[in-house]
């Protein structure tokens, strides 16, 4: 799906389809937060009640995954010490 970015005043807004507010269970006023990723240029919309959670960023999930991959066996052995 491809939106504009429109200018709202002195800011700038992207409007989101009421399908995805639907299907998200969002309603017009409720308060959101924002999960700024600058260097994937993304942006994820989270429930207000989600703003302390943090995310893993894709770069530092893809070393973790490489990092279990390896090291997985020596883990195990380590955790049953």
């Amino acid at each position: 799906m491809i939106q504009k970015i429109i200018k709202v005043g002195n800011s700038a807004a992207i409007t989101i389809p009421k399908e995805f507010l639907q299907s998200a269970n969002y309603k017009i006023g409720e308060e959101v937060a924002l999960e700024i990723n600058t260097p994937m240029r993304t942006l994820v919309v989270k429930p207000k009640s989600q703003a302390a959670k943090k995310t893993l960023t894709p770069e530092f999930k893809d070393w973790l995954d490489g990092f279990m991959e390896e090291y997985q066996p020596i883990l195990e052995k380590l955790a049953h010490l």
